[in-house]
């Protein structure tokens, strides 16, 4: 170990102290990744006619395509061989210096060839870690092989307060876990043995962001670039819990002000059926469902239910044109298209519905017609 060595590792150590505790947990090798999101973020390598020198390559029958598919501190070499129908797919997978052939798992409906590859991944420290992937290749698009992880990490991590579940992907497809820009972790924040893995999830956490857990906040400092450990330490940086926004856990709590220029929270619609719409004038199904929330807001007023819809619109005239535009009766707050309302509730997509009961308690989501209304009257009849 050299003196600068030495040094940076000691000045490090001490950093560390100054900001907080540090956790450690070791993660698995699983693959398989479609049994926790079907999502993917491809990367593309370009296929040449002329193959590389320094490579066996296989026996090709006609019009072979050639290129090096990058994962780790390793290129792979990839051979398509366009023989009439057959379209070949061989890979060097473990970088033994000999192609396997790969047979194609099914074909999607653009016409891509699909196939899942064990790959065994070299890195910079002389270690090899295996890393499953996805191969995709189109007649339509030749010269262009693109690929995909499938496989992830998964261990458990003591923190401060338990132990949690921890799942660790790689999600530019690069073959490395430690670049934390960019990449993603699942924790089991509720402890209820499950992860979910959805946009507007509580347990999905941005590698490089800190993450509040029951008052506690956490900073990721590393993982281990063939993704066999994980390091966290607590921080100084507050940043809010993600309040879970599934049924049966209580809605979060905000205020803002109304069209009229009133004040208006969630505190102060204690004891009401609330149906949270979040919305914009230039979304589609967003307007229309608008007749479907006038309904509910003329039928079960008298029932103590209150429509709200938080606009979502860039801009407050255009806000204000499309209430009177379609004469929207119930309240309505403004967010803004980056607003706090719709940060606070994980808003990634609209329309997005949400009936919360008169104990303040999430009991449909995501609904729209005649399923909203439904929902809506089973709330309001509930003493």
């Amino acid at each position: 170990m050299t003196r600068t060595t030495v040094v940076l590792t000691a000045f490090l150590a001490i950093l560390f102290s100054l900001t907080g505790v540090a956790y450690e947990a070791s993660l698995d090798y699983v693959s398989g990744i479609a049994q926790l999101t079907s999502g993917c973020f491809p990367q593309g390598v370009l296929m040449r006619s002329t193959p590389k020198d320094g490579i066996d390559w296989p026996e090709a029958y006609e019009n072979p395509l050639y290129g090096e598919i990058p994962f780790g501190d390793g290129l792979h070499p990839v051979m398509i061989d366009r023989y009439e129908s057959r379209n070949g797919l061989y890979v060097d997978a473990d970088l033994d210096g000999a192609l396997e052939w790969y047979a194609w798992e099914r074909i999607l409906p653009d016409g891509s060839y699909v196939t899942s590859v064990p790959f065994r991944v070299q890195y910079a420290n002389g270690d090899t870690s295996p890393y499953q992937a996805f191969v995709i290749w189109s007649v339509f698009t030749p010269t262009v092989v693109t690929y995909c992880r499938d496989s992830y990490r998964v261990g458990e991590i003591e923190l401060e307060d338990g132990i949690y579940t921890i799942v660790v992907f790689d999600e530019d497809s690069d073959g490395s876990y430690d670049e934390l820009d960019g990449g993603t972790m699942l924790l089991d924040a509720d402890g209820d043995g499950e992860l979910l893995l959805t946009s507007d999830s509580h347990e999905v956490f941005a590698l490089a962001d800190p993450f509040n857990l029951n008052g506690v906040v956490y900073q990721v400092t590393s993982v281990a670039p063939d993704g066999t450990r994980i390091e966290i330490g607590t921080s100084d940086t507050y940043v809010p819990p993600k309040p879970p926004l599934l049924v049966g856990y209580p809605a979060p709590g905000f205020s803002g002000v109304n069209a009229a220029g009133e004040a208006l929270s969630m505190e102060s619609l204690d004891g009401s059926v609330v149906v949270l719409d979040f919305w914009a004038s230039w979304c589609g199904p967003c307007v229309s469902e608008l007749p479907t929330l006038t309904e509910i807001h003329e039928t079960f007023a008298d029932d103590g239910v209150v429509v709200l819809g938080i606009n979502l619109d860039r801009s407050e005239s255009d806000f204000l044109d499309a209430i009177e535009t379609y004469a929207i009766a119930y309240p309505q707050i403004y967010d803004s298209d980056a607003g706090a309302i719709g940060d606070l509730y994980r808003i990634s997509g609209i329309p997005m519905t949400y009936v919360i009961d008169r104990n303040g308690t999430i009991v449909a989501r995501g609904l729209r017609g005649d399923s909203l209304l439904a929902a809506v009257r089973e709330a309001a009849d509930e003493a």
